[in-house]
């Protein structure tokens, strides 16, 4: 049984010369595969189905709590909401914000 499956004649086998070839430079190291898939599935559109780490909120020391309603013109009401939109407080946070404005 020959084993060379046809490919070759023992008599006239010629064995290639690879003494000229040198590899080929690789990809930019920077280049990774991942980012490029990555890449590509961004610009067709793909969201990732990698579920989204939930940062844990970082709650204050605990001190008691208590309410108080103000009546106040509807004027004087926005413009404290308003306050508390534009500087990310909450009601309580503003109340002690303002009233330290005030030195009370």
């Amino acid at each position: 049984m020959t084993r060379d499956f046809g490919f070759g004649d023992k008599e006239n086998e010629r064995k290639l010369d690879v003494s000229q070839f040198s590899p080929r430079e690789g990809n930019d190291p920077s280049r990774d595969d991942l980012s490029l898939g990555d890449k590509a599935a961004d610009r067709a559109g793909f969201k990732s189905r990698e579920a989204v780490e939930r940062v844990a909120r970082m709650r204050k020391p605990s001190q008691p709590f208590d309410q108080a309603f103000v009546r106040a013109p509807i004027e004087v009401i926005n413009r404290f909401k308003t306050f508390c939109n534009e500087t990310g407080m909450s009601y309580g946070e503003a109340l002690d914000e303002l009233m330290r404005r005030a030195k009370v």
